[in-house]
Formats: C-alpha cells, structure tokens, sequence
C-alpha cells in the first residue's frame, strides 16, 4: 500500500491500472487442480475493472478506509476463477489517496508487488496524465518466460545440488527460534494494546485475515545511527539487524544455537525485472555464544549467510522435503526476518507516494520485516506479523519494543560479551530489586541452639512439645537436649560432624536434632525403616533407637549392642565403616549430667553446617544439600514464619523432607507449640477434631495433599488459623475451593528447593483477600533476593520469562563432596557484596509490574509439540478451572513416531465424574491447540513422593490408544473426513485427527480446500483450516458461522465512488 501526498485523477488512474495489467501476464494466472496437482492457466483480463472508494466525507475517513480494507481482504480467493490480486484506489481527502494492491501470495511477492509493479503503476500514470507516450516495457512480464527459468531450475542438476546441500545443512538441526508468549497484567496488556502513531494504525486491517500485525518505528537520526555503526562493522544494514535479531533471540529462546528464518529475494534472471513470485524462505544457523562480542557474531552470521544463499534458489517445501521435516502450522525453520531494501520514493505526477508496507498472509511463524518508506527523511519501521493464535497485539508490541532495545543493547556493548547486555528501561530497573528488603531488620547472627537457649530463657515453662498426652516444657527440652549434646561430644560429635540420625517422629527425635545442633554437628536425617544413608551422602556415626522403650510413650527401634560405655553398637551389615549410637545408651549416660549451658567446647558458629537435606538432583536422584545454621535463622526469622511460628504447629512432614524449618524450628525458636503427629497418619486434616484436640493453628501440607483434600473435604481445614502449602505450584482452583469453604483461613503458597532452605518465595492470602489468577511464588522471603535472569545473567525485563536464582542468607553451602555439581548451581552473584553466592534453580519464573514471582516452570518441562513450545503447567492450570477436577498433572511423553506430546493425568472431585472427551473439550476452549494434552487418564488418586510431591514418574502409561479415533458421527463429518483421508492418501481420518500431524502440508491443504468447496459447496479457506485443522473442527467452525454459503467480493457504491 501507498500513501499518495497530492491529487489523483480517478480516470488516469484507472486507465493505468489496465494498462499494466494487460502488461502483466505473469500476474494473470489461475491455479486449477487437475487431480495430479495443481496447473497454473493464464487468463485474460476480461471485464476486470479497479476500484476507487472515496471516503472522503467520512467523520474519520482513516477509520473508514481500515475497515474497507479489512473487508476487501478478508474475502478469499478463488484460485480457479478470480484473478488473484485486487487493485485500487482509496480516496481519503481531495489531496490524499491510498493505493492498494492485494493479492495473492501465488503469483507475487513484496518487491514484485511493492516494487516492480507499483514503480510501473506510477512510470504509466505520469506518463498518460502528461498525454506523453508510455514507454515499453524493456522485458516482456510473460507466464513462458517467468515459469520457464523455474521449470529449467528444476530440471537441472544444480537443483540436485541444492537439495543436497540442505539435507546436509539441516542435518542434526538445532531446533527453530519461536519467542515464548508473554504474560502481560490486564493493565499492561489493555496499555500495550492501543495503537502507536503513525503506520501502526493501519495494522488492525491484518486481522481480517486472522493475522497479528504491529509496526513500531525507530527515528530517522537513530536510524542513521545504526547505518554508521553497520559501516564501521564491515556488514550491510540488512546483515547487521539481522545478527541483532539473532541475539534477541538467543536471549529469549535461551539457545546457544537455533534456526533463523530469513526471506530471499532471488531476483535474479527474469525473476529480477518480472513482477511473479520468486522470494523464498531460507533456513540459517544462528550461533550466538554469550562471550562473543556483536562484531564476532555479525561475521559468523554474514559468513553463514553467504553460503546458504548459494543455495537459495531451491524452494522452501523443497528443503523441507530435502529435511525430512512435515510442514506443520508453524513451518521448520523459526522466525523470520526480512529486511526490505526496495523501497523508494514513488512519483504519481507531482504527488509523491510512501510506502506503508504489506498485510503479510502467512500463517506459520513471527515475522519482522524492516523497511522505510522510500521517502529521503523516512524513519525505519520495524513491523511484526504473526497468526493470531501465537499472540495477541500486546504481545506483539511487547516483542517489538524488546527486539529494538536489544538492537540499542547490543550496539551501544561495543565488544562486550553480549552475554553481558542491559537492555532494561529506567522504569523496569526501578521495579526490579537486585538486593533483598533493605526495611527487613537485620539477622542477629545466632545459632540454632543459641535461639533456643534464649526462648527457654523468656518462656521456661511454656509447652514446647506434644506427643499424644506428653507435654514437653521449653525447660525440659533445653535439659534432655544438653544431656544428649554433652554425650555427643565425648563421642567426638562436634563441628562438621554429620550424624546420621534415624529415629521416629517423637519427642526424642525433637530432643536429638537439638542435642546434635548444642554439640555441634550435622544432622542426616534418615528414615528409620531403612537407616542406610543414600550413594554420596556424608555421615560420621549413626544414631538411633535402643533396645528399651522411650520415656515420652513412644516406640524406638531396636538395635543390639555390645554396652562398651555406651560407644558404638559395633559395625552394621550394611554399612561396617559407620560407627553406630544407641540413643538409650547415650540418654543413660551420666556425663555433663544437668548441663543446660548451650555451648560446646568448640562453638558452632552461624555458618557451621546444621543439617545435610535430602535435595533432588536434575535427574530426579536424591543428592545432599549442606545447610547451615544461618540458612535456618533466616527462615525462623521471616515474618510470615514467625507468625505461624507463635502458635501451635503439627510436626507430621517425614524427616527426609525439608520441612523441618517449618514445623519444628520456626515454633521451637519462636516460642510457639509442636505437636507431633503419629507415625504414618496418610492424611493429617482427615481426623474429626484435630484442631479441637490439640489447638493446632498452623498446618503445612504439600500442594498435591492440598488438592487432594479441597476435592474431597475443604471444610476440614476451617479450625485451623493458618495452612502453608508447596512444593508443586498450587492451582488458583484449589485455593478458591479452599478459601470458600474456611472463608476465616490464611493461605500462605511458598516456592523453594531444598537448597535455599525450603522458602524462597511466599505469597500470603489473608481471609477475604483476592486470590490469584495465575500459581504464584509470591514475594520474596525475608532477607531474600529472587532474580529471574537470562542466559547471561543479565535481568530480563518486567513480564520476560527467565531463569529464578536465589540469594542471601537462606542459600545453602553446596553440596558436600561433589564440588562440580556445586560450582554448577552455586554460582557468583553479581548484584550481592564481594564472594556473594546464589543458587540456580534451573526453574523458569518471571516477575510481574507488581513484583511478584510467577513460578512458569520446572527445569527441562517446556517442550516443542507439533512446532510450538509449550509448559505443561499452563495446561494443568487450565484443566485444574474444571469444576469436576481436584487435580490434574500434565506431562511430557512420545507418541509412537517419537514426536514429543502431553499427557494429562486428572482426579475428580469427590462424587463426580468427567470423561476424556469432556476434558478435551474444556481444554481447547481454553489453551493454544498444541497445549491440549494428547491423551486424558483418569485416576482415583495421584502418586507423591516421600515429601508429599507429586511422584511424575510413577504416573500410570496410557493402556491404549485406539480410542484416540472416532469415526464420523454425521453426513458432514464423513465427507470432510473422505476428504482428508483422500489428499493425505490415508485409510481413514478420525474426526479428532489433526490434518498437519497426519502429513499435510500446504500444497495438500489447497488441494483440501478445493474438494471441500466441490462437494459440500462450503466456504473453507486456507486460514479456516489452520484454525479448525481437523474434521470436528472445521464441523463446529460451519455450525458457529451458520453454515453460511461462500461469500463473494461484492461491488457497492456510494455517492462520488463507482466501486
């Protein structure tokens, strides 16, 4: 489209339209499917006449003239009978026209539409508004000669060549750049979705055609810039954007290599003075090492970029087929980036003529094209195109503005590592704290047994400990807890001292992990059903239960020893090198007797190791995490913590589990209660009177627990005050169902891995709060920096999906003994004081405008299914809104070609059913098709670990999948299903089946097109099928629409306009 500044003579116009397109041969062509493919046919140009709509007496004849526009492209083509592109004029005032050309992608392209066709459009008008004689054409735009050198290509045996060069090439490919969606606030979203000034206002008219387009621009004078800087590196313009691009990219894909899509012009031979179709879409590898400086990477990229065009001529399905690679809805080969460099200033008579881009068509992936308006003051314009269903507008402009800062980024680096860009406005940087809360009182840097010491001092007589009908004064605990330590230390427990601790959950246990901490050692804390500590895991001496029973009623295990003073039990089956400690032994001896001090004779200081947790290593083996007592003093300390703290908690997590900071020591060193839960209790809300029993006001259960309980019996948890909840992201549904049955209760969602001490991140919700729309981390916790990060630790901005690192004083030491695993997750922290540490997650969050963390994803869950990269949690989320779900995990699984897809794992609320087809139907109205799991399971129950996580692995396998074909239900559904069946040469097609995934591809989706409209003489276009993709879909699509029959492209008038 042109923007013509000046008069246009509606009659001279016309004529010069005809004129050229009689010209044109090569632009009047039909495509008719003669059962063996399709046949391009010329045709004459008949009655064909152009239009010109004037608007000029509208209110807003910009408004006007979009949404004209939008119609006119919105209505389909008919490749066997219209002539495949719709040319006019638009009249916006007396001296300001549009001139449009539409067409389709099958017979031209940007430079021969916006090019050579509009340069001869303005050569014939001037020349006949001037009564001058229109020069010839010097080269004939003939169908032979254009398609000729096409077909000669094909047959020659540099096509061979080509095809060859590609399969090589695309080889053991690294997967496509694809950008992540954003998830933007509604605030933000509703501001990033009105348009900009200027020529984004025209970009509305793309999604007639189920298109996303926004234009942003970038200022004339720091375009100039850019050219400077493109001259000083050696590289064109065009080379340049596009090796900032790439960086983009590495950012937000987080991909050290990927596939960039970029557009080739091919305009060479006839192609270069012949206005058909010859761009191509080539694919390129794009390596951006984070320590390269831009300069390095621009070489590689030009250097890559020169050898592939060589190539070039071989097109697109020709190198997918070279590939081996379907096409699907998105293409192979990631975003594409087109720098348009044919622009130039148009002359209607006098009236000069702006470019204002083009409404691409394409329905595969983001598109960025670069162009000016051919004017000598144009500023550059950066326009992004996509399919409506991989984002919305505010998406789009979110993904433009990001890509123009890091082009400012990556420019203004010089040679620093692009690793290394700041690509954060000023406003972001305010939002994001690099630091934990300077308002948060400092951490008196105490020990365990130090904060103890102090709370048995101010409250002596208060109740520490229940168990069944045994109380435990704060007294009497320092007392038994001191014997025990002096004990310890004559048996040479003290500072890094690991003892490996396998007792029951009683108050013993509670007076062991204490005496161990006052002596100065570590706890491993080991399931008494298996005392064994795991592969890797350090321990010293071993204790345990002892032949008699407890003094508190509860039962120890039994272990033979030899009495040797109450020393080592002698050597274990098992393990013979691990010396052995029987509690009973110990708690007899009458050494240090009445010792209630609780120093050591080597003190522990704040960063002696306290514990060795139970961690989870990537592979899903257990790994032991060092946490010292500082880690433990931050978490007591955090004010959330201290509030449940003050009252009366329930001690039932297992000892394995890094729960302990919760339920023991956070009420121990607050002053608060602990009730100890009886051993195996499956269900600690399940019991009538719990809370009326014991006062328990503090409750923490896991996430899938939680869930488990809000499908069944929310109301069970209204007695208690306070329920804190993790370990899997929780559902906004289940903390709905939750709040509305105990409307008086406070949630509180943490988000942390063992190596940060089990807290991170909270998000609190008070009673009558608002909950959340989305599962949350929350905020930080006390004393605690979250930073979400890309690949080269830079901050991403506000919304960006990156990587969570944690910092402070929560963060463990490492992981003993394996000092590469350490340096792995353990890494620098570059925004804390000098030998600062913070540990890597490997999950993915992003920060919202509010400041809170929105944990996205587990390490290595994204997955690309059918060419769209998709997390499994924004399916579980979506599935978890169903009314008749408790709970629902999706996971990633192959199918049996090996392609990757997901699998839902679903349980009813109590007394509901809900079957797969249901699921399926609640999820497609409410995720990206890819997104949909696969194949739904229903279970009674789901599997956790020891720790009350979900257990994923011990997920049941789909039995079978023949259900995954349903036949036709009707006589629409089976004729579209004889359709599909027959253009993808298949036996049968169910109506679930998705056309791209069985093999079809755009050739074969023209060819879908045409036997749909001949036997059901329904409307489908190329996009419809895009969007439905299978036969329900398309079934469903007809029954929403009316089963209206085709439109046609009407004439209209109005007063002044012949149309």
């Amino acid at each position: 489209m042109w923007d013509v500044d000046g008069e246009l003579d509606a009659a001279v116009m016309e004529s010069a339209f005809l004129h050229v397109m009689g010209e044109a041969e090569v632009l009047r062509v039909n495509f008719v499917d003669d059962g063996a493919g399709l046949r391009l046919v010329p045709r004459e140009l008949g009655n064909w006449r152009p239009f010109l709509l004037d608007l000029s007496a509208e209110a807003d004849p910009e408004a006007a003239a979009r949404e004209a526009l939008a119609d006119l492209v919105r209505q389909p083509f008919d490749l066997a009978h219209d002539l495949l592109l719709r040319l006019g004029v638009v009249r916006l005032a007396g001296d300001r026209s549009l001139l449009v050309i539409a067409y389709h992608h099958l017979v031209s392209d940007g430079f021969g539409a916006g090019g050579l066709l509009s340069r001869r459009l303005a050569e014939v008008y001037t020349a006949l508004l001037r009564g001058e004689p229109v020069a010839e054409l010097p080269h004939p735009w003939d169908v032979a000669s254009f398609a000729g050198e096409a077909v000669d290509y094909l047959a020659s045996p540099r096509f061979a060549e080509d095809t060859e060069f590609w399969r090589d090439y695309l080889k053991d490919a690294p997967p496509p750049a694809r950008v992540p969606r954003v998830a933007l606030s509604e605030a933000r979203r509703a501001a990033l979705s009105q348009p900009l000034s200027g020529v984004d206002r025209w970009a509305e008219v793309a999604g007639s055609i189920g298109m996303v387009s926004r234009t942003l621009t970038v200022p004339r004078a720091e375009a100039d810039a850019w050219t400077e800087t493109a001259r000083s590196l050696g590289v064109w313009m065009s080379q340049m954007l596009t090796a900032a691009a790439a960086v983009y990219f590495r950012h937000r894909c987080d991909r050290p290599e990927f596939l960039l899509s970029l557009a080739v012009g091919n305009r060479v031979g006839v192609a270069s003075r012949t206005p058909g179709l010859a761009v191509n879409v080539v694919p390129v590898r794009a390596r951006v090492p984070l320590g390269a400086g831009f300069a390095e990477i621009a070489d590689s990229l030009v250097d890559e970029t020169y050898e592939i065009f060589d190539h070039s001529a071989c097109h697109y399905s020709d190198i997918q087929r070279a590939s081996g690679t379907a096409l699907s809805e998105r293409g192979s080969f990631g975003a594409v980036v087109n720098v348009v460099e044919f622009a130039e200033q148009l002359h209607f008579g006098d009236s000069p003529a702006r470019y204002f881009g083009a409404t691409t068509g394409t329905f595969e992936e983001l598109s960025i094209g670069v162009y000016t308006d051919g004017s000598p003051d144009s500023d550059l314009f950066i326009r992004l195109d996509a399919p409506a269903g991989l984002y919305d507008r505010a998406e789009l402009r979110f993904i433009g503005e990001e890509l123009i800062s890091h082009i400012r980024a990556v420019l203004a680096a010089g040679d620093r590592p692009v690793g290394t860009l700041d690509v954060l406005s000023g406003a972001e940087r305010d939002l994001i704290p690099l630091a934990p809360d300077p308002a948060e009182p400092p951490l008196p840097g105490l020990t365990v047994p130090e904060h103890f010491a102090r709370q048995a001092e101010r409250t002596p007589d208060a109740v520490a400990l229940t168990a069944g009908d045994t109380a435990v004064s704060y007294r009497e605990l320092d007392e038994r807890s001191a014997r025990l330590a002096a004990a310890l230390r004559l048996r040479d427990v003290g500072p890094e001292t690991v003892v490996a601790v396998a007792l029951p959950r009683s108050v013993d246990l509670a007076v062991a992990l204490l005496a161990v901490a006052r002596a100065g050692g570590a706890v491993l804390p080991l399931d008494p059903a298996s005392p064994v500590p795991p592969d890797g895991f350090p321990a010293h001496v071993l204790l345990t239960g002892g032949g008699t029973g407890t003094d508190d009623g509860s039962v120890s295990g039994s272990a033979s020893g030899t009495g040797n003073g109450g020393c080592a039990a002698g050597p274990r089956p098992d393990n013979p090198a691990l010396p052995v400690l029987l509690l009973d032994d110990l708690r007899a001896d009458p050494a240090d007797d009445g010792a209630t001090g609780p120093g050591t004779a080597v003190p522990p200081h704040p960063d002696s190791l306290l514990a060795v947790l139970h961690g989870t290593g990537p592979d899903g083996a257990a790994r032991p995490v060092a946490v010292t007592h500082r880690n433990v003093e931050r978490f007591v300390l955090d004010r959330r913590c201290r509030e449940a703290g003050r009252g009366t908690v329930l001690w039932h997590a297992p000892l394995t589990s890094d729960a302990l900071a919760l339920e023991l020591w956070t009420p121990l060193l607050g002053g608060g209660r602990v009730v100890v839960a009886p051993e195996g209790e499956p269900d600690p809300a399940a019991p009538a009177g719990l809370e009326a029993a014991h006062g328990i006001t503090a409750l923490r259960l896991p996430a899938a627990r939680l869930a488990e309980i809000a499908g069944a019996h929310p109301e069970r948890l209204a007695g208690l005050r306070e329920v804190w909840t993790g370990g899997d992201p929780v559902p906004p549904a289940v903390l709905r169902r939750v709040r509305e049955a105990c409307p008086g209760l406070t949630v509180v969602t943490g988000y942390g891995p063992a190596e940060t001490t089990g807290l991170a991140a909270r998000h609190h919700l008070p009673p009558g709060g608002p909950g959340p729309r989305t599962a949350t981390a929350g905020h930080p916790a006390g004393h605690t920096a979250l930073h979400v990060l890309g690949p080269g630790l830079a901050p991403v901005p506000v919304d960006v999906v990156g990587e969570l690192y944690v910092a402070g004083p929560g963060v463990a030491r490492g992981y003993p003994g394996r000092p590469a695993a350490t340096a792995e997750r353990f890494v620098a922290c570059p925004f804390g004081p000098p030998g600062a540490v913070m540990y890597r997650t490997g999950d993915r969050g992003r920060r919202t405008a509010e400041g809170v963390l929105v944990h996205v994803g587990g390490a290595g869950t994204q997955t690309d299914v059918r060419g769209v990269r998709v997390e499994p949690a924004e399916a579980e989320e979506a599935l978890s809104e169903h009314t008749a779900l408790a709970h629902a995990v999706v996971t990633v699984d192959e199918d049996d070609s090996g392609n990757p897809r997901l699998l839902a794992h679903v349980v009813p609320v109590a007394g509901r059913t809900v079957s797969a087809d249901e699921l399926r139907g609640f999820a497609t109205g409410r995720l990206p098709e890819a997104a949909v799991p696969s194949v739904f399971t229903v279970l009674d129950r789901l599997p956790v670990t020891a720790a009350g996580r979900v257990d994923r692995a011990a997920l049941p396998r789909p039995v079978s999948e023949e259900d995954a074909y349903r036949a036709p239900r009707n006589e629409t559904e089976r004729i579209l299903a004889k359709a599909f069946a027959e253009v993808l040469e298949l036996e049968r097609v169910g109506i679930d089946e998705d056309f791209f995934d069985l093999g079809g591809n755009s050739l074969r989706a023209i060819r879908l097109v045409g036997l749909i409209r001949a036997e059901l003489d329904q409307e489908v276009s190329i996009r419809k099928l895009f969007a439905a993709r299978t036969v329900l879909g398309l079934s469903d699509m007809w029954k929403d629409l009316g089963r209206s029959r085709r439109p046609t492209l009407r004439r209209r008038t109005r007063e002044g306009a012949v149309l």
